[in-house]
């Protein structure tokens, strides 16, 4: 299905948002929450795929916290969980406004990305620096007055060897 179909975004949005909560303090609502989502889907589920969705949902929160490489291991279980919950979507579509609630549930559990950036840039010699760090950065440039003007053109400068 393409990206802008609906149930696929509501899909994306939800499997992002459990997948986010593996490895915090909202996974057991997040776990309990999907877990049940799947049980409303009712003419085919039964207590045993119940705990098969548990199990699968643990499997996956466990192969990102032992994973070498975190953010592929969340890409690919976002991946897997998104293709659930569009099959669950398409066979169900009234559950759509319950993986919204899981969404804004879920999505105020998790702890609020706090990024520290911190750059230091040096110039010396006279040179430029520049630098931008973090999403929307702008770069501000502010010329002073060298301290030591530029040689004359011709002329031997710092650091160079005259003949």
């Amino acid at each position: 299905m393409p990206m802008s179909d609906p149930l696929t975004l509501l899909a994306m949005a939800g499997a992002t948002t459990v997948v986010s909560a593996m490895a915090t303090s909202a996974w057991e609502v997040a776990r309990d929450r999907t877990v049940a989502l799947f049980r409303r889907r009712g003419e085919d589920m039964t207590e045993g795929e119940d705990g098969s969705v548990r199990a699968e949902l643990e499997a996956s929160a466990a192969r990102v916290r032992d994973a070498a490489e975190v953010e592929a291991a969340r890409n690919r279980q976002v991946q897997r969980w998104q293709e659930n919950l569009e099959d669950l979507l398409r066979r169900a579509p009234e559950l759509s406004g319950e993986v919204t609630a899981l969404i804004d549930e879920v999505g105020a559990l998790l702890p609020t990305a706090q990024n520290v950036w911190q750059q230091s840039v040096h110039a010396t010699g006279g040179g430029s620096a520049y630098g931008a760090l973090g999403p929307g950065s702008s770069v501000h440039v502010h010329h002073r007055a060298s301290p030591h003007p530029p040689p004359p053109a011709g002329s031997a400068g710092a650091g160079e060897d005259t003949p």
